[in-house]
């Protein structure tokens, strides 16, 4: 054997090789999965993502989790991993029990040691913003409310209730109030709105929901007649019934695409979407407002997150209201997954 070795006889460099320990961050949400790996001084070397793992949602949580964890983890060896940290939307108490041993499941079939360790989402969307312990976190993302977080445990919560019950000023909140009133516009029931045209093509796209517009729609309205407009035009029940099929063929969390298109209709002064974005801000400073008593220093962070909160009409509203309660500007939730894979790293440290 040559006493010299070849350089391409060398072992691949980068941080995924040798034995350095990692941390294993994951948010995961009614709509996507995140995973973060970083070393344990926080810097994040392995992405990952998959589908929500929400089960309330329709998710399905070990496909979810799984998928985003070896993604993340491509080329690492289990061995390497010291701890995890999953924040899950529905990981409170009445889902909890399901969700650890989905998370267990999939943990388990990387080969990985130990067991992770399982939040609710609210708790890391909290971890992402601050470096705090304590504070308040509002959020508004397919779920909506406000709690007080202790040390990673959510000691005072407001709404939070999933689609059925609750989350008011969520993206699904938002779009099912959008998908109502453009229902009601075109049965009558309902005053006029840009939601009547803009919501079918958000849902079903421009030319499908055009060819099914009663024909005096389209002649008053602003899109052009699709082709063969002399043939016998569509029942006026044509469009509700395909809005109809669309929202209840597909998940709950599916009406949060539905939201951006209130947005724009505020945006441009309609009354109906005003409304909702209105009824949609003081909802979740509603919830604010419930869980202060709970707060105790009155100096915490107050943490926004989630995507309706990112930008938009609804969260400079609530901005808004937030500097008015607390004298100081909110702090903005960064990277949910990062957040996660942080708060591994503290609890690691402090064990």
């Amino acid at each position: 054997m040559s006493d010299f070795a070849s350089p391409n006889d060398a072992p691949p460099s980068g941080p995924l090789c040798g034995s350095e320990p990692y941390v294993v961050g994951i948010d995961a949400g009614g709509t996507h999965t995140r995973c973060a790996l970083a070393t344990l001084d926080g810097t994040v070397v392995g992405e990952g993502r998959g589908p929500g793992a929400n089960p309330n949602s329709g998710g399905d949580p070990e496909k979810a989790l799984g998928e985003a964890l070896s993604e993340a983890m491509s080329g690492v060896d289990p061995s390497a991993v010291r701890g995890g940290v999953f924040g899950i939307a529905g990981a409170g108490a009445a889902g909890r029990p399901v969700l650890v041993s989905a998370s267990q499941r999939a943990w388990e079939k990387l080969g990985i040691a130990g067991q992770p360790e399982v939040f609710t989402d609210i708790a890391i969307n909290f971890a992402s913003g601050t470096t705090a312990a304590s504070g308040i976190v509002v959020f508004a993302g397919t779920g909506a409310g406000a709690a007080v977080i202790r040390d990673g445990e959510i000691v005072a919560r407001a709404d939070a209730y999933g689609y059925l019950l609750g989350d008011e000023g969520s993206a699904v909140w938002i779009g099912r109030q959008g998908v109502k009133a453009a229902l009601a516009a075109m049965d009558g029931r309902g005053p006029e709105t840009l939601l009547a045209d803009l919501v079918p093509e958000a849902l079903l796209g421009r030319e499908a929901a055009l060819g099914l517009r009663p024909r005096s729609l389209v002649l008053a309205g602003s899109g052009q007649a699709p082709t063969g407009f002399g043939r016998p035009a569509p029942p006026a029940t044509g469009l509700p019934q395909a809005i109809l099929k669309e929202v209840y063929g597909a998940p709950p969390a599916a009406l949060g695409k539905v939201g951006p298109v209130v947005s724009e209709a505020a945006s441009l002064g309609d009354e109906v979407a005003l409304r909702i974005v209105y009824e949609a801000a003081d909802s979740l400073l509603l919830d604010v407002d419930a869980i202060m008593p709970a707060l105790g220093d009155p100096d915490s962070p107050v943490v926004m997150a989630g995507s309706v909160l990112s930008g938009g009409m609804v969260a400079e509203l609530v901005r808004a209201g937030l500097r008015e309660r607390f004298s100081r500007e909110p702090c903005a939730a960064g990277d949910g997954a990062a957040g996660a894979a942080r708060m591994a790293i503290r609890r690691l440290s402090a064990a």
